[in-house]
């Protein structure tokens, strides 16, 4: 009896073995790089120094992103692009395959309208950093007096999102002002010069101009809005090459590290780079927060802004803002 159930156990031995195997294979044979895709042998990737993005100064001083994929076999490279929706523009067009800084309100809105990207990592917060400033002889001190003037900012941004919300406070609405598409680099000239009444800028526009002595400050965005932006990439980029992905965030992270360890060294770099003296670089350090963590309280806050956003028409009212989020932020990169 016994040595009739020998070859029964050898066929489910040899049955699970085969079962196995093939199941493994399945697994392996779901990995991106198993599917024919060609090897990475090139990353472009966008910057911008400004408002002060100290891991760009830091990896554009120090080459180490450069340096450690050539290491790999892999040609990396840096595009300046500072504006929101020239950098949604260049990863719709595969121009480039990450995006460091992007605001979250563009990021959110771009998700809506069908560009296929991901949140792969956070990047900064600054809500400190970005104020409604007017001209000193526009007669603005307070919110309220914004009612019928022209005010210019990046539309389609977190500064648009803060305008809107500042009004708000303020018991006007988006009508009550002239709202003027206008980047950040042109507002603030524009409203020193007269031809605007006031101005959405970041750091460092926003210390220059009130030091020029042109512009007083009206309201910064704390408690307003959250200054969030995030690390972004083209969604087949992150699907295809999640390892270069996680390269890059953890360069990323040793740039922050590298700034922390050698604040003296990098105001001086930073101050050269942003024309600053070293001294305004490090009294505008503090109102920035670099960190890749993406947490339950920031995931809560997009959902809280794509909903705020859809309210105002600059979301399709059929979206499911959830899901939205849910689709737009990866942390399996983290």
């Amino acid at each position: 009896m016994l040595r009739r159930r020998k070859p029964l156990i050898y066929l489910l031995c040899l049955f699970l073995f085969l079962l196995g195997a093939q199941g493994c294979s399945i697994e392996k044979g779901s990995q991106p790089e198993d599917k024919g895709i060609p090897a990475l042998t090139q990353i472009n990737a966008s910057y911008s120094t400004r408002p002060i993005n100290v891991p760009a100064i830091v990896a554009l001083d120090r080459l180490n992103f450069e340096k450690a994929f050539q290491a790999e076999g892999i040609d990396f490279k840096w595009t300046e692009i500072a504006a929101g929706p020239a950098q949604l523009e260049a990863l719709a067009s595969k121009s480039i395959d990450i995006s460091t800084s992007m605001n979250y309100v563009s990021a959110l809105l771009a998700k809506a309208n069908g560009n296929d990207i991901r949140v792969v990592a956070g990047y900064s917060q600054f809500p400190e950093g970005i104020a409604i400033v007017a001209g000193t002889d526009r007669n603005v001190k307070t919110l309220a007096d914004l009612k019928g003037k022209k005010i210019a900012l990046q539309k389609g941004t977190m500064l648009h999102e803060f305008l809107i919300k500042a009004l708000e406070k303020a018991n006007l609405s988006p009508t009550d002002v002239e709202m003027v598409a206008m980047e950040s680099v042109d507002a603030a000239p524009a409203m020193m010069g007269g031809q605007i009444d006031a101005a959405i800028l970041p750091e460092p526009l926003l210390t220059k101009v009130i030091s020029s002595g042109k512009g007083i400050l009206v309201q910064n965005a704390e408690g307003f809005i959250t200054g969030q932006t995030f690390i972004v990439a083209r969604s087949d980029f992150a699907l295809n090459h999640p390892e270069a992905v996680k390269r890059f965030i953890q360069l990323h992270e040793e740039s922050i590290q590298w700034a922390e360890q050698n604040k003296e060294q990098f105001y001086t770099f930073a101050g050269e780079q942003l024309k600053l003296e070293p001294k305004a670089v490090e009294a505008l350090y503090p109102k920035f927060v670099f960190s890749t963590q993406i947490n339950s309280q920031m995931i809560h806050e997009l959902k809280e802004s794509a909903q705020f956003l859809q309210k105002n028409g600059f979301i399709k009212s059929t979206v499911n803002t959830d899901q939205l989020v849910d689709d737009l932020v990866d942390i399996s990169f983290l």
